[in-house]
This record gives C-alpha cells, structure tokens and sequence, in this order.
C-alpha cells in the first residue's frame, strides 16, 4: 500500500539543511490533506527527533506531551513549567535533534506570547545550537504572517520555506496506479475532480473502481466524505469573514475572472472585490491572477482558481449544496450535466504540463523560455509557448473532445485567424492537444493526445 510518495525534491533540500553542521528553522506550509506530515516523518524516520501535534488545549497539558516526548529522547522526563523551560532544556542538547511542531499556528491559542519567546531563545542560542526545526502550518495566511511580516517576531528567521504543493498531474497518475488501475483518461478526470492532494487520490484508489464517475459517486454521494471538506478547511482559514470570500470563490469557479464580472455575479462593489481577491491572490494563494502572455497588463488580468478540488467544489457542490442534501441522486445527475465542460477547463493545465515536459526535453519544433493563456476582448488562445530572443512561438488549441482530422484542421485554420491579433512578428509553429485526434500522423501541425500523455508525461 501506498502512504508516502515522490517529495524527492523536498527530502533533498531538506537533507542538505540538515547535514550543515548549524542550525536552521525550517517551514512547512500548504493546505491542509497535501502531505505535509508525511513530508516531515518521512525526512525523519532515521533521524533523533522531537514531534508535537500543537492542538489547541491548555499550556500545561502541551508541556506534559512535551515532557513525555523528552522523556523518550533523553530518557529522563523534565518537569517543564512553561516553554522557558522547554526552549532551555532543548538548546543545552549537545547532540543533534530535528524538531516537529505540527499546526504551529495553534501556539496562539494557546499562548500568545510563544512566538516571542520562540525568537528570543532562537536568537539566543541558535549560533551555539545544531538543533533543526521544522514547523508545519495548514492555516496558509496564518503562516506567512507569522514569518513574512516585517512586525512579527520570527520575521527573517526562518532558514527556508517550503510552499508543499499538491502533486502535479503526471505524479498523481503515478500515484494512482501504484494502488489501483486507472487508465489515463479516467486518471485524468480524477485528477480534475480532487487535484493532486495526496489524500484525496488515495481515498479514490482505495474506496472506488478506477473510473472518474465511481470517484465522485464514491466520495461525493454515497459516503459523502468528501461534499464538506472544502468548506470544513476554508472557514477555519478564512474565520468570520468566510462567507465573502466563499461568494469570491463561487463567482470565479463559474467562470466569472474579472473583478467586474464578479461584482456583477456576487453584488458586491467592486472596491470589496478587490479587497477580497487582493487576499486571495497573496495571503492565502487559492487564487491565481493571469496576464494574458506577451503583451499582458494588468488592466487585462483575469483570475482563476489554482486548487482545483476547491474548484471543482464552488462550481459544482457549493452552488447546490442543498440538493446534496435532499437528494443526492439529483445532485449528481446536475453534476454530469455540465462537468465535460469544466473538464476542457482544467485540462489546459495538464496540456501545459506535458509541453513543459517536452520543452525540456528538447522534443518541440522549438525551445519556449514562457508559456500561458493570451487573450484580447473577445479572442482567447489556449496557450502560448514563445521565446522572445528567436521569436518562435507556438501557437496551441486544446480540446477535450475526440476530433476528426477534418475536425483538427478546422480548429488549425481558426487558430491561424486568431494568430493575427497577436502583438509582434512571430516565426509560428501551431499544435493541437485533445483526448484523441485520428489521422494525426498526417498532419502538418503537432497534434497530441492522451497517447502522448502516457508516451511522454508518465514515464
């Protein structure tokens, strides 16, 4: 079975920190279900460590798991009265200790007065000290306030970030098939419905058959494990101001990606819209702001969601919340109706995935250095790759459609129209990428299908 996968860039890094002969205060940050724990316990396996689960109960009954934790390092239990005699105790151990403070932003709870006491003893000791710490945070925006604002105590402190990501598409197809069978089309699918959170797609190989609809029929309808988690994770991030950002993130779900639109669907004003997406984009890093590529500005910036379980549950759970729980044979019926359509979404994603793949490995007519979605009032692209020093690019339409090749030369011709709106002289190259294409060895484009994506993106 299953439990820990990949992260190897992370593990890397982690034990090159590790080896320095100093100190270093490393942070753990990401939404919640993504695998940061296991990160942690996977570093540590083979490592004199130190792990505190920080929940949110007195500071006596913290120090006594403290206690015991010590306990079974130096095996002696300390009597700790207050974290004074936590940090003292820790920094005169000569050998070299990793610890793990799990939901470290729970100290505030806790005691407010911590984070302080953190500095202090770190600024204290750590020159003297080979001790590594690694604090672990859910609560996105509480984790880089605490450590990426100039007036809070550990500001500049820590020795490294890690931003833990949810795995990318060709890693959770890997994932899936090292416990369950699925094919790449039904891997995919998936992918679009929970996102690479490590959680989720196991949840899906173990409880589901492996096709997209067993999933959400699986963990939405029948066990219904997952129709609250988005909304159990958000209004803990976001507190009492989680039904604003809740309107924020449907509106965007639905497709609505200006500050206007989205004033017009949520009627709110649009300076709130602002305010809200302005948070979203920086703070808590569930929305993405986009400039068309090449010639983008601000003034064109259009939002989207990153996460894409979180999308899925705006555009499709969220919006029919209440049908879920009257009657959620219903509810999925409303769910098909329009999900091949979110599904052409999300593919761009995994589309751009696979041209990065095989940029890098030199595989494409040319060799992009940027890549992204361009749009101009009413005319949109799929995606752009360029490089403005040659001036190649390469122009591309994605489908999630099987085509014809009639129906592959069409959208060729159209993207050509399309083309002549783009700023600049460009040496084009044009591609095509949909879930089947027949006859695609004879066109004169690159044409890719899910044939590629198993050939060259999940190796």
């Amino acid at each position: 079975m299953v439990y820990f996968f990949d992260r190897k860039s992370e593990l890397s890094q982690l034990e090159e920190i590790y080896n320095s002969p100093s100190s270093s205060l490393i942070v753990f940050y990401g939404r919640r279900r993504v695998g940061k724990t296991e990160l942690s316990r996977e570093f540590v396996k083979d490592k004199d460590h130190l792990y505190l689960f920080v929940e949110t109960k007195s500071e006596e009954l913290l120090l006594n798991d403290l206690e015991l934790e010590l306990e079974s390092i130096t095996g002696i239990r300390p009597r700790l009265e207050s974290f004074d005699d936590f940090f003292t105790l820790l920094f005169g151990l000569q050998d070299k200790l990793v610890v793990i403070l799990d939901e470290f932003q729970n100290f505030a709870k806790v005691n407010p007065d911590f984070f302080s006491k953190f500095q202090k003893y770190w600024d204290m000791n750590h020159r003297n000290s080979s001790h590594m710490f690694i604090v672990i945070g859910s609560f996105v925006g509480m984790m880089k306030k605490l450590f990426e604002e100039s007036k809070e105590p550990l500001f500049g402190r820590a020795t490294y970030i890690f931003n833990v990501k949810p795995f990318t598409f060709a890693d959770s197809y890997t994932f899936l098939n090292g416990i369950n069978n699925f094919d790449m089309e039904e891997a995919m699918k998936t992918y679009f419905i929970l996102g690479g959170v490590p959680k989720y797609l196991l949840l899906a190989a173990q409880f589901s058959d492996p096709d997209a609809t067993s999933v959400f029929r699986k963990l939405f309808v029948e066990t219904q494990m997952l129709t609250e988690e988005a909304k159990n994770i958000l209004v803990l991030e976001f507190g009492s101001q989680h039904k604003g950002y809740f309107s924020i993130l449907e509106a965007v779900a639905a497709g609505k990606a200006t500050p206007s639109h989205i004033a017009d669907y949520t009627a709110m004003p649009v300076t709130s819209v602002a305010k809200y997406l302005n948070e979203l984009v920086y703070r808590y890093e569930i929305v993405q702001k986009k400039e068309p590529v090449i010639e983008g500005s601000s003034r064109n910036a259009r939002y989207f969601l990153q996460d894409k379980f979180f999308n899925f549950w705006f555009r499709f759970i969220y919006k029919h919340y209440g049908t879920f729980e009257i009657d959620p044979a219903m509810a999925e019926t409303i769910v098909y109706r329009d999900i091949n359509t979110y599904f052409g979404y999300a593919f761009e994603d995994v589309a751009r995935e696979l041209l990065i793949k095989l940029n890098r490995e030199e595989k494409l007519p040319l060799r992009f250095t940027g890549i992204g979605n361009w749009w101009k009032k009413d005319t949109e692209i799929d995606l752009i790759g360029f490089n403005e020093s040659s001036r190649d690019s390469l122009f591309c339409e994605v489908k999630w459609k099987h085509l014809s090749e009639k129906e592959a030369l069409r959208i060729i011709q159209e993207l050509k129209s399309k083309t002549k709106k783009v700023k600049g002289t460009w040496n084009e190259h044009y591609c095509l990428i949909a879930k089947k294409i027949e006859g695609k060895s004879n066109l004169d484009f690159l044409a890719l299908d899910l044939d590629d994506f198993e050939n060259h993106l999940c190796k």
